[in-house]
């Protein structure tokens, strides 16, 4: 079984600034009640926003982020937070990236895990940027099991299964 998502993650104020440059960008609750949300970055989502931005440089590692989309989540996060997360598992191997941004600022730079390191659960890097946002590990789980990001295999079934934000709130 596969993990693979790429979103930016945090308060609606920050993800209503990404999604003003791709009209194809939904965000959703993962779960009822959320304090955070998700806005899955599609390949149509990228393309729009490079439409509208420039594509920029690409990292030669890590997250799939070019320039461009790193600007623009600190332009999002001016007065707020917000979170880059992605996951490429299948089967236990694999990687997962993070990036942190808050108040215009950079906070936590790009950092990828590969799997079969030794590094604590709570030093991962999804971990690591979410504890930065805010968000409290609750009873036995870790930070990304708390948002309910383990049940989310895919963007795909963020889209057809999770809480969508209606317009307006």
């Amino acid at each position: 079984m596969g993990h693979g998502v790429s979103l930016f993650f945090g308060p609606l104020t920050a993800l209503r600034v990404v999604a003003a440059h791709a009209p194809s960008a939904r965000m959703y609750a993962l779960a009822p009640r959320a304090a955070f949300f998700a806005l899955p970055v599609t390949e149509a989502v990228h393309d729009e926003i490079h439409a509208q931005l420039g594509t920029g440089d690409w990292l030669d590692n890590g997250p799939m982020l070019s320039t461009t989309d790193q600007a623009l989540a600190q332009r999002a996060s001016r007065g707020s937070a917000l979170a880059y997360i992605e996951t490429d598992y299948f089967g236990g191997v694999g990687r997962q990236n993070a990036v942190l941004w808050r108040d215009g600022a950079l906070i936590l730079q790009p950092a990828e895990l590969a799997s079969g390191t030794s590094r604590p659960v709570a030093l991962w890097p999804i971990n690591a940027v979410l504890r930065g946002l805010g968000v409290a590990a609750a009873d036995g789980l870790d930070e990304f099991d708390s948002i309910g990001l383990g049940g989310w295999r895919s963007n795909g079934a963020i889209e057809a299964g999770a809480f969508p934000v209606v317009a307006g709130l």
